[in-house]
Formats: C-alpha cells, structure tokens, sequence
C-alpha cells in the first residue's frame, strides 16, 4: 500500500492513503453463505435458511418438492404443466 503527501501550503501537511477494497471471488468467501453441503454436482440454487441464520445452497428439485408439500405451486405454473401433460399422457378408460 503506498502512501502519498499532499502540500498545500508550507505549514500544513496532509497525508493521503490508499484504502485496498477487498471483493469475494468464490460465495464461499462470504460470511453469510453456507457451501458445505455441496454434493458435488450440479443444479442447486441459493436459498435462506433463518435456523442456520445465512444463505445456503439446495438441489433445485427440493424447491420444487417444498413448493408442493406446502400448496404454494403458482397456479400459472400448475395450468402450464396441465398443458403440457395434456399431449403426454393417455389415459384409457375403458368401455362403458
């Protein structure tokens, strides 16, 4: 770090430093990010976890599977996978 002088006077003296920003590269460099449960593949996303107080990386199907166990499905995101099924599965019913 290199310090400068700066005059602007004969009797007065200022000294000027330079402050090094420092900038994470990896989340794990974060404080409140958890990275420790990685499993080694790809495909998770960022989520809050308020028990651990910090942000922690999950699979992106158990958002998913959350989003299910508690009913909160968007319903443009249920009417579009209704959609979408509708050409993919056959259902027979027999003969009445």
């Amino acid at each position: 770090m290199a310090d400068f002088q700066v005059r602007l006077n004969r009797t007065n003296k200022y000294k000027v430093t330079q402050e090094k920003t420092v900038v994470a590269e990896n989340l794990s460099d974060l404080a409140d990010v958890s990275v420790s449960n990685l499993g080694g593949s790809d495909n998770y996303v960022m989520v809050y976890s308020a028990s651990l107080g910090k942000y922690t990386l999950v699979p992106a199907d158990n958002v998913l599977s959350s989003a299910v166990e508690d009913n909160q499905l968007p319903s443009d995101f249920i009417n579009q996978l209704d959609t979408d099924l509708d050409d993919k599965i056959d259902l027979d019913a027999g003969t009445f």
